[in-house]
């Protein structure tokens, strides 16, 4: 039976909305709600690679620590591409302190997902900071 993408990928962008409000709120156990616990998460600050959701938890409280007010998140250039139970989502995103316009990088974000027990749920994530040189 051929899942109904229009459907998944709406519910994948829910999701991100939520993931958003949730670091503006700098709500960590929000951030990581929709997370398997043994997530794999490939992360700007090290480590090198990071498994699972209580370690992930880790990077999530020394980046937040270091926005003294209110924070931030934005996208641009979202797709997401779904199954009847796998869906990707690819983003730039930037995550700055709201009273400065320009603070933050933009960041390349890859999320792959499974549908399990009927809800979405991240399973591998990878953030990355363009090479220098590179264009947008």
């Amino acid at each position: 039976m051929m899942a109904n993408n229009t459907e998944s990928e709406k519910e994948i962008r829910k999701l991100n909305e939520r993931w958003a409000a949730a670091v503006e709120a700098k709500d960590i156990d929000a951030i990581l709600a929709n997370y398997i616990d043994d997530v794999i998460v490939f992360d700007v600050p090290p480590p090198l690679q990071i498994n699972g959701k209580d370690a992930y938890r880790k990077n999530w409280e020394n980046f937040l620590k270091n926005f003294k007010g209110t924070v931030k998140c934005e996208f641009k250039n979202t797709q997401i591409t779904s199954g009847q139970d796998v869906a990707f989502l690819t983003t730039l995103t930037r995550i700055g302190d709201k009273a400065i316009p320009e603070s933050g990088s933009w960041v390349r974000v890859t999320v792959g997902y499974r549908k399990i027990n009927g809800k979405w749920l991240a399973t591998h994530e990878h953030i990355s900071i363009p090479a220098a040189g590179g264009s947008q």
